[in-house]
C-alpha cells in the first residue's frame, strides 16, 4: 500500500536517500514522483525533471506503524499523513492513477499532442488518455495543469505537454 509523507519542500530527494540508506526493509520502497518539462536553454530544447508533488514523499509498505517507528532515526521534519488519528493509505483508485501516470520509474514523462479545433489530443507521453482532466493549457510554457486525486482531495499539478500543431476541426 502507498502512504504519503510530508517533508520540507526542496528536501524530498534528501529524505528519500536517507530513508533508503537507513530505514527500508525488503519489499518496501520510498520515492518522489517527478514530472518532465522542456526548457529552451541557449536556443536548444532540453528535457528537465522536477518534483511533481512538492513537499511530499510516497512510501510503499505493508506495515506503516513499523516504518513510522524507524522514521524517528531521520532527524528532520517528516510526517506520515493521517486522517484524524489513523494513518491511512491512499485509495486504490488513486494509487492506480499515480502508477499509470508515473510508470515504473515514478516519472510522468513529457507528452506531445495537437489541437483539433478546440480539443486537445495527446499522442504520446504520460498525459495520453487524460485529456479530459486538463484544467489549463499553457502552450507558450509547454505546460498543462490537471487535477489529480490524492487522499480524497483533488490536487492540481503541472505536467509538460508540447502542442506540436493545430488542426482545423473537421465538419
Amino acid at each position: 500500500m502507498w502512504y504519503v509523507m510530508q517533508v520540507r519542500t526542496g528536501q524530498e530527494q534528501e529524505i528519500v536517500g536517507q530513508c533508503r540508506r537507513r530505514l527500508l526493509k525488503e519489499n518496501e520502497d520510498i520515492f518522489t514522483m517527478f514530472g518532465e518539462k522542456k526548457y529552451r536553454i541557449r536556443g536548444k530544447w532540453e528535457l528537465k525533471r522536477y518534483v511533481l508533488f512538492g513537499g511530499y514523499v510516497f512510501i510503499e509498505t505493508e506495515n506503516i506503524e513499523d516504518f513510522r517507528i524507524r522514521l524517528y532515526q531521520i532527524k528532520t521534519m517528516t510526517k506520515v499523513l493521517k486522517n484524524g488519528e489513523d494513518v491511512v493509505p491512499i485509495e486504490p483508485e488513486e494509487e492506480a492513477f499515480l502508477r499509470r501516470l508515473g510508470g515504473e520509474g515514478h516519472v510522468a514523462e513529457y507528452s506531445e499532442g495537437y489541437l483539433e479545433g478546440g480539443r486537445l489530443i495527446v499522442t504520446e507521453g504520460a498525459m495520453q488518455g487524460y485529456e479530459g482532466k486538463v484544467k489549463r493549457l499553457d502552450r507558450h510554457r509547454r505546460l498543462v495543469t490537471i487535477e489529480v486525486p490524492l487522499l480524497g482531495h483533488l490536487v492540481e499539478i503541472q505536467l509538460g505537454l508540447g502542442v506540436v500543431r493545430r488542426v482545423p476541426e473537421e465538419t
